[in-house]
């Protein structure tokens, strides 16, 4: 029974908690940082979690920079770049790897670390915490904002779709032109398998004009990795590959 924690969201929250703003006079104004405050808030939210599922043992996931994404599509989350991180983020991140056992796996996000520890059976019971959607598209439990939600194949398949469709606007990829979720749902329906689905996804991507290729695409960036996706001898992701009938 393990925890997989979402280590990156974690440790934004809690350098970016631990800041402090003080104004010691008119022209003397300073922001500093303590690491005793990054690692209490972090060892607080870690109890919290423990209490709420019961489970002791966890996982720290981390990315690795860059990520395969980035590769994909080389403006993948390139609306961040110029944005100042909280204080402390980089020793902060060492101290919690010297702290807990962690998992960086190369050229993926923790997102996807967590995705593939989920899904390949060498972790009995185990419990994603994370606050992103993201993590609905992955088959198992998972605790966010004080919920415990537990996803079926089928709902992590229409959720990864309808990802597919919407883009993400955090993470700078489009989707289709003009898409939300409310417009997205409509257009998956009552689809269930990943085929039907992906013909879902074409039609509405071939309907605003755009091309397969971009569709794919979306597609890829949208999944985070599952058991099979990625080659740990050449450190490779498996890019899905889908059905190719329906192809524009």
């Amino acid at each position: 029974m393990t925890l997989l924690i979402d280590a990156d969201w974690l440790l934004y929250v809690a350098c970016a908690a631990s800041e402090q703003d003080i104004r010691w006079s008119t022209d003397v104004h300073t922001l500093h940082s303590e690491p005793l405050s990054v690692i209490a808030f972090i060892q607080g939210k870690i109890e919290q979690y423990r209490r709420q599922t019961e489970h002791d043992d966890l996982i720290m996931c981390l990315s690795d920079y860059p990520s395969f994404r980035a590769t994909l599509f080389p403006d993948y989350k390139r609306n961040r770049f110029g944005k100042r991180k909280p204080l402390a983020l980089k020793a902060s991140r060492e101290a919690l790897i010297a702290m807990y056992p962690s998992k960086v796996i190369p050229n993926l996000e923790g997102d996807d670390v967590m995705g593939l520890l989920m899904t390949d059976g060498t972790i009995a019971d185990p419990i994603m915490v994370a606050i992103d959607k993201d993590m609905r598209t992955i088959p198992g439990k998972l605790l966010v904002s004080n919920e415990l939600v537990d996803t079926t194949q089928e709902c992590a398949d229409y959720n990864w779709m309808l990802q597919a469709l919407t883009g993400d606007q955090a993470d700078n990829y489009p989707g289709v032109k003009g898409c939300g979720p409310v417009t997205a749902a409509k257009i998956l329906g009552k689809r269930e398998t990943v085929d039907e689905l992906w013909n879902g996804v074409l039609a509405a991507y071939k309907k605003a004009g755009q091309d397969y290729e971009t569709a794919l695409l979306n597609a890829r960036l949208a999944r985070i990795l599952r058991h099979g996706d990625y080659d740990y001898t050449s450190s490779t992701v498996k890019l899905w590959e889908p059905p190719h009938h329906g192809r524009t």
